[in-house]
């Protein structure tokens, strides 16, 4: 499914002229990126890696990091972006472009009301010192065209690049930062997850291989490893995950793996366990195709008589799609929010 919004700042973009850098996320699909390979003097910035890897095949230059501008080395005739879910992202993104852009340069943001577009264009012109030039769409889209004039206060960005304690569990520390899904809390459903899977672990012994699966900050690895896990691989397509797994393997003495990736497509070994909590959004969208995504990787990287944790929300139709995939799909958990399965190869 397209996006408009994306759409509309990719057809201003071709209206431009010079050094061009689209900021790109979850949003940017891969029959847009066609349409881009057209573009002169074109570059993508992304934090996901399924993009990346998009880019790279239609031969359009791209970078992958946690949202870094400065990493592209070149100062831009113009930034455009199609602003992201979290608040922290955007206002990051908008912080860093001043410093990016050429002297008559301009930064283009783009989005819907209720994104909060009109509140960010309120705050980029208090920001760079100008007034927006708007241009609107249908269904309340708006793009703005911000020069800078004169820069004012940056936006909060949550101290974007620092990496935070969020709490711990079983005595361990968590550290987390924006730019990922539910970065600032240990998520509910993921901690009756590992209760699950602390269960198995009591009646089978704790696998010598594991996989996680979408890990985010790792809060699963972190625990499957407290609950005496051997070799563990971890796995997300976003940029800051990966940085603030990698910050809780270090810091825990974690020896495991990690491995940007586009759900464990470019994996080719197989695990004891799978542990996963996947995502059911694109964007500010729900996608449905994620869920089954997730199950088929999960069954294609489990061991024959190897078995999967995974927890969904009450309405994601797990029971339904995962006997296509599993011998044994079994309800060890379910409350008012969420149900967690344990599912056999």
């Amino acid at each position: 499914m397209t996006d408009p919004a994306l759409d509309f700042i990719c057809n201003a973009l071709s209206e431009s002229s010079g050094q061009r850098l689209l900021v790109a996320d979850e949003h940017l699909d891969s029959s847009l990126l066609l349409s881009l390979k057209t573009l002169p003097d074109l570059s993508l910035l992304t934090n996901r890696y399924d993009v990346y890897r998009s880019a790279q095949d239609n031969n359009i230059p791209c970078i992958f990091n946690d949202m870094d501008i400065s990493a592209c080395n070149t100062r831009f005739d113009v930034i455009a972006y199609r602003v992201s879910k979290e608040k922290a992202v955007v206002h990051h993104i908008i912080n860093q472009a001043p410093a990016s852009l050429n002297a008559k340069g301009s930064l283009l943001l783009c989005g819907f009301k209720n994104e909060g577009i009109k509140t960010y264009i309120s705050k980029v012109e208090q920001y760079l010192g100008c007034k927006a030039l708007v241009s609107k769409g249908e269904r309340q889209l708006k793009l703005a065209q911000f020069r800078v004039t004169e820069l004012g206060e940056p936006l909060d960005d949550r101290e974007y690049r620092q990496l935070t304690c969020i709490g711990e569990q079983r005595n361990l520390a968590l550290f987390s930062k924006p730019g990922q899904y539910g970065w600032n809390k240990i998520d509910k459903g993921s901690e009756l997850l590992v209760n699950a899977f602390a269960d198995h672990v009591n009646i089978a012994g704790a696998p010598a291989t594991l996989l996680d699966l979408g890990c985010g900050y790792g809060y699963l690895s972190v625990m499957a490893w407290a609950l005496g896990a051997g070799q563990i691989m971890a796995t997300d397509n976003n940029a800051a995950a990966i940085a603030s797994c990698r910050h809780n393997f270090e810091i825990h003495g974690i020896q495991g793996e990690l491995s940007a990736d586009d759900c464990a497509c470019d994996l080719h070994h197989q695990y004891d366990v799978v542990l996963c909590n996947p995502p059911f959004h694109k964007g500010f969208d729900t996608e449905p195709g994620l869920t089954e995504k997730f199950l088929r990787s999960a069954r294609h990287h489990l061991k024959n008589n190897g078995v999967a944790f995974v927890v969904v929300n009450q309405f994601i139709p797990v029971e339904a799609i995962a006997p296509s995939y599993f011998k044994s799909v079994e309800t060890v958990y379910r409350d008012k929010s969420f149900k967690v399965f344990k599912l056999s190869s």
